[in-house]
């Protein structure tokens, strides 16, 4: 009987992180004749609190993660290529408009709703591999906030806050030639 509950509490605890609110529901390839690009369908929900930080001038840093690699079934995986994209999400008070910043690329994207914003901002997430080194390897990738990136004072209480949480479990797919 102790076990029993104890396995409750245990399911209880970490419930959110067995069932993520955020996850990638699908990734799409185009291979054109050197490379194949990658991007993610995504469905992203944030708390109230970040909107508070978000609308009084906070930053957000996310960091979307790739990697292609070769699985092993008694090893660690082979990883090939890895790559990673930083973007910055903000509210321009001038432009009242939330903004989306692929910070190595410069691209932007603009939003009159907040629920829009973390709807398509995944538009700017676009990994490109050479065809050479994807070719029957699979392809992993996550998205997770740079809980690093925020102000000082915000990074301690955010750490052990749930409503933080909105990283995003490791979605695989295999790569097969086409």
């Amino acid at each position: 009987m102790i076990y029993k509950q104890l396995s409750l509490i245990v399911i209880f605890l970490f419930s959110p992180l067995i069932w993520a609110n955020n996850h990638i529901i699908n990734v799409n390839d185009k291979i054109s004749d050197s490379s194949i690009s990658f991007t993610p369908s995504l469905v992203f929900n944030t708390s109230d609190e970040m909107k508070e930080a978000i609308d009084n001038g906070i930053r957000l840093y996310l960091i979307a993660k790739a990697e292609i690699y070769q699985p092993s079934s008694w090893w660690f995986d082979k990883t090939i290529d890895k790559q990673k994209i930083d973007l910055e999400v903000s509210y321009s008070t001038l432009l009242k408009l939330y903004l989306v910043k692929n910070k190595q690329s410069g691209e932007q994207l603009g939003f009159n709703d907040y629920q829009q914003l973390w709807q398509e901002f995944n538009k700017l997430i676009v990994f490109k591999f050479p065809l050479e080194k994807s070719h029957n390897n699979w392809f992993k990738i996550r998205v997770v906030l740079d809980k690093g990136g925020l102000p000082t004072a915000m990074q301690l209480p955010v750490l052990f806050n749930s409503k933080w949480d909105v990283n995003t479990p490791w979605f695989t797919q295999e790569v097969k030639p086409k």
